[in-house]
């Protein structure tokens, strides 16, 4: 694959972990924080895409499931953790401000994002690794 680019990815997320940390402490750095964290997933994903030209290139890894297992949840599981959705009442549906609209749920907390870029570390090095 391409290791430099693949530890360059992983040490943003690294950054965007400790960012995200020190951010529980500075409110000020929260956006930036996120900020961080979509553009650290769309490098994440640019590896992603990397490593699925190379399989269909005729790469095979030591163990296809876990490889593709690993590219799946490096681009996936941002999108589970960090997604807002609206907020839903006991009944399953959307609740609505005064005029209509469904309300934003918060923001995903700081560490949650912070757990999430220190699993993508783990996720981006294992894809290399199987390489």
């Amino acid at each position: 694959m391409y290791p430099a680019l693949t530890y360059a990815v992983a040490a943003l997320l690294g950054v965007v972990a400790v960012l995200a940390l020190v951010a529980l402490k500075k409110p000020e750095l929260d956006g930036p924080a996120r900020l961080a964290m979509k553009g650290a997933h769309g490098a994440t994903v640019l590896v992603v895409v990397l490593a699925a030209i190379e399989l269909l290139q005729g790469y095979e890894p030591k163990n296809m499931v876990t490889y593709v297992g690993y590219m799946v949840a490096s681009a996936g599981l941002p999108l589970i953790l960090l997604n807002q959705r609206g907020e839903i009442d006991e009944k399953g549906k959307p609740v609505l401000d005064a005029d209509g609209h469904p309300v934003q749920a918060p923001p995903p907390h700081l560490a949650v994002l912070t757990v999430c870029a220190i699993a993508m570390v783990v996720l981006v090095v294992r894809l290399q690794g199987i390489h």
